[in-house]
């Protein structure tokens, strides 16, 4: 594929979450180049399939994706949901940035699904049902998630 095409397409990816940057420097210092890489990581795995308890590029589930694009960043995440929603500092809602991790409970008990905020109240994450599966951009005021949201959680800079 010719790099024009590339950029192309991936421009196209972008350009629904272009107005979330501005969040990203509102971050404290050292947090704007995570949040911005994780960003860009996250969004450029969109298409990929769910697969329960899958953490790699030939599918992933909710924590497997947050668990792929966080572990080299921050080595001491922990690879289940109910585990990250424990990890990491409490954010006030509406205080949420860029590369925040946002919690919702969707199977009766605590943090059972995860995803990674993007801003303007969107979210990409690895989805398990209907027609909308595999990692995916959603919004938290679609009634399903606002109904479901549990808080965000900032996780701290490697280092």
């Amino acid at each position: 594929m010719r790099a024009a095409a590339r950029i192309s397409i991936f421009l196209v990816l972008l350009f629904p979450i272009i107005p979330s940057f501005q969040a990203v420097w509102a971050a404290e210092p050292g947090e704007e180049e995570l949040s911005l890489a994780v960003v860009l990581e996250s969004v450029s795995l969109k298409g990929i399939p769910y697969l329960w308890g899958g953490a790699n590029l030939k599918g992933m589930d909710c924590s497997g994706f947050v668990y792929m694009i966080y572990s080299d960043r921050v080595p001491d995440l922990p690879r289940r949901s109910i585990d990250q929603y424990r990890f990491g500092s409490a954010v006030t809602t509406g205080e949420e940035l860029p590369g925040d991790l946002v919690f919702f409970n969707t199977e009766g008990w605590t943090a059972s699904h995860v995803g990674i905020y993007l801003g303007d109240r969107r979210f990409i994450h690895a989805a398990s049902g209907g027609n909308r599966q595999g990692i995916i951009i959603s919004s938290l005021d679609s009634p399903y998630y606002r109904d479901r949201y549990l808080g965000a959680r900032r996780l701290p800079p490697a280092g």
